[in-house]
């Protein structure tokens, strides 16, 4: 189906399910489920699956029955700390060792694992590019040396290292393709963010630049709105970033903190977001984005003229 009539919720320790029918919002059990653990992603994935992953494994449900069909463990004790998944690829870290599974009917076959020199503190393998269901790349965010990497599939091998400076710890990765140019945007704890052009052939970064979100770890997450992609930076300022002219804009929405976000077009709540706060789950659409943005330059004197240079905008 089209239309989303799920939506699972993450807490410490429990996962929760609700089941949206109409208007209606009511909470469901998913047999295949581990509800008593914290799930770090969920989603539909090909051949009419659903994964859960946990702290403990990786779990393959059948989308029509919702019965277990398969499940991944690390094969070391660790649990699994960060994940990050798209429609049929998985890739997890327990700590600084890296996982690569790929997803077939009924199993997850391992295809690729390393061990890094540091641990792992986020990760992303979005497909980039309209149309494209798997990602030849991962961005990784890095601890102890405060870095973001591009490492390439299946063998994990690094193409760039990019050094953050400073000792902030990098809270969420994302590479994501506005108006056809690829991007990696790698968020702060502090609420800051950079921002790189990512060459996806040879897995470079370039044109490094910095902008404040907010003042707490932030979280980035893509959505689809009027058939645009666009980024959602949810933090104590949520912000959506979009493309206008190939040059990046943060335009911020008025709620107060999100925590966390996700698509959602479900029947009675077509093209929308369901957003989590501390005490409460929002389900809400973006208006058309502004496409005013005021930027304050400093120009040490009092203006005489003002005119509009059409061809910049």
């Amino acid at each position: 189906s089209k239309l989303d009539n799920t939506l699972v919720l993450s807490f410490v320790g429990q996962t929760r399910v609700l089941s949206l029918n109409g208007e209606e919002v009511e909470e469901t059990d998913i047999a295949g489920f581990a509800s008593d653990q914290q799930t770090f992603y969920c989603g539909n994935v090909v051949h009419e699956q659903i994964i859960q992953i946990t702290p403990i494994s990786a779990r393959l449900v059948s989308a029509q029955n919702k019965t277990l069909l398969a499940e991944w463990k690390p094969p070391t004790e660790k649990n699994i700390s960060v994940v990050a998944c798209n429609t049929s690829q998985v890739i997890l870290s327990t700590g600084s060792a890296l996982y690569y599974l790929e997803i077939h009917p009924n199993e997850l076959i391992l295809k690729g694992n390393t061990t890094l020199d540091v641990e792992v503190a986020c990760l992303d393998i979005s497909p980039l590019g309209d149309g494209t269901a798997t990602s030849e790349l991962v961005a990784v965010g890095l601890w102890t040396d405060i870095s973001a990497r591009i490492l390439r599939l299946p063998d994990l091998s690094e193409a760039t290292k990019e050094l953050l400076g400073g000792e902030i710890i990098p809270r969420s990765v994302l590479m994501a393709c506005f108006e056809g140019h690829d991007y990696l945007l790698c968020a702060l704890g502090d609420g800051s963010m950079f921002y790189f052009s990512l060459h996806k052939d040879s897995g470079t970064l370039t044109d490094k630049k910095k902008v404040t979100l907010g003042t707490q770890p932030t979280v980035l997450r893509t959505f689809r709105s009027l058939s645009t992609t666009n980024v959602f930076a949810c933090s104590d300022r949520p912000t959506v970033i979009y493309s206008s002219n190939h040059k990046l804009v943060f335009s911020n929405v008025n709620m107060k903190e999100v925590n966390h976000m996700c698509s959602l077009n479900a029947e009675a709540y077509p093209d929308s977001l369901a957003l989590a706060t501390d005490t409460s789950v929002t389900i809400g659409t973006i208006d058309e984005i502004q496409k005013l943005h005021i930027r304050t330059v400093q120009l040490q004197e009092s203006p005489r003229r003002i005119t509009y240079q059409e061809q910049s905008k």
